[in-house]
């Protein structure tokens, strides 16, 4: 049978949809309403659909997020605040999972301990309403979530969102303040577990894609720029306004033909000239979107820019770098020279800082390289991961950027 994370998403989203309705007629009206019962028999039909291609149907509250079997939820996330709020503190309930029989009798109990609770536990509340097909846990203990798995989720969950994001580009459509909206709650799950965790940023790091280059390095970008941060001591606020930026930098990227990204030779003089408006098209299409934070907008703009004011696009000799910007510039070039990719072998950790020092002042400010050796030679050292796992030694897979 079919994992949740292979369902449809939008049927995944639909079936919380009703469930989140059941909870505010529960509130309004009495168990028996017509109301009522029509939704629940729209909720059993969406769950016994889905439980056709699979034995159970999970959803699981953690904090503030919403996961559907392994995969986050952000939009829903941010959607149903208040039901997920709701069942963690006020009926003690972390996990909701359906299994393959489930009756319109545990639906209409399942609707009544959403509603008002169920006054005992919870193995005893389902002994006596004979709920066998629906399974509630309690919420989870902070000790009990694991900062890595939390983090990956999360990492992938980005990665689906980017893939999202570069799909709309290519058919000219706009980026959307929800995506965006989305792409905060899924940096915010990943900087929340780098700060209980800071190992985890060169674990998570390494995770690469030789298919999709361009999306898996701006993840990790935003992982080494949150990695940064809070070394230097940037308030959590400030972190999360960075780590959004970070993931965005490279949103124009999308706009340039893959034959000049994947190109072995250098480029010519008008590929060039298309490469250095990258950023230019990036930042433009952040500019579009109404009332969102302009700083992802003017790190797109500002992350090839070097300390000399080189780099492009091309700026006055006064121009004054931001200081997210500077950060993900670093974290930029120190993504790209560990990657393995079609026309370029990675450098290790260590040769790629080194290369990094001899740029000089003039490229980077030597002390956010000084941040970055602190971290990476007081992490453990990690393999890079593919997507689904190591890489083997010597492999040499595709790349597409």
């Amino acid at each position: 049978m079919s994992s949740i994370s292979e369902l449809p998403r939008d049927q995944v989203e639909q079936v919380f949809a009703q469930l989140n309705g059941l909870l505010r007629l529960a509130s309004l009206y009495p168990p028996r309403h017509p109301q009522i019962q029509r939704a629940q028999q729209g909720f059993l039909q969406a769950v016994q659909a889905c439980l056709e291609y699979q034995s159970a149907l999970e959803y699981r509250f953690l904090g503030d997020l919403l996961i559907a079997g392994n995969r986050i939820l952000p939009r829903e996330s941010m959607m149903y605040r208040r039901f997920l709020e709701v069942c963690q503190t006020e009926r003690r309930i972390g996990a909701i999972i359906f299994h393959h029989g489930v009756t319109e009798a545990e639906v209409e109990a399942l609707t009544e301990i959403l509603g008002s609770g169920t006054g005992q536990d919870v193995p005893t509340w389902a002994e006596r309403k004979g709920v066998t097909h629906i399974a509630l846990e309690e919420p989870a203990r902070r000790e009990e979530q694991t900062s890595e798995v939390m983090a990956r989720r999360a990492y992938f969950g980005a990665v689906e969102m980017l893939r999202t994001v570069e799909a709309g580009i290519l058919r000219r459509e706009p980026v959307t303040v929800e995506q965006l909206s989305s792409l905060r709650v899924l940096t915010s799950a990943i900087l929340d577990q780098i700060l209980a965790d800071p190992s985890l940023v060169l674990r998570l790091a390494n995770i690469k894609s030789y298919d999709e280059y361009t999306l898996y390095h701006s993840v990790n970008v935003s992982i080494l720029s949150i990695g940064i941060g809070a070394t230097l001591g940037l308030p959590e606020g400030d972190l999360r306004e960075l780590a959004v930026a970070a993931i965005l930098h490279d949103l124009g990227k999308i706009t340039i033909p893959v034959e000049i990204l994947q190109k072995s030779r250098p480029l010519e003089e008008s590929e060039w000239a298309v490469m250095r408006r990258y950023p230019i098209r990036g930042a433009d299409m952040l500019s579009r979107l109404p009332g969102f934070n302009r700083i992802p907008m003017i790190v797109a703009f500002e992350h090839q820019i070097r300390e000399d004011r080189l780099g492009y696009p091309s700026v006055p000799a006064a121009w004054n770098i931001h200081p997210f910007s500077q950060i993900v510039g670093l974290a930029d070039a120190y993504d790209s020279m560990t990657t393995l990719r079609k026309h370029k072998r990675p450098l290790p950790a260590l040769r790629a800082l080194a290369v990094l020092r001899q740029a000089g002042h003039q490229a980077y400010d030597h002390r956010l390289i000084r941040v970055l050796e602190r971290i990476i030679r007081t992490t453990p050292p990690a393999a890079p991961l593919a997507a689904g796992g190591p890489v083997a030694a010597g492999a040499e897979p595709a790349a597409t950027g």
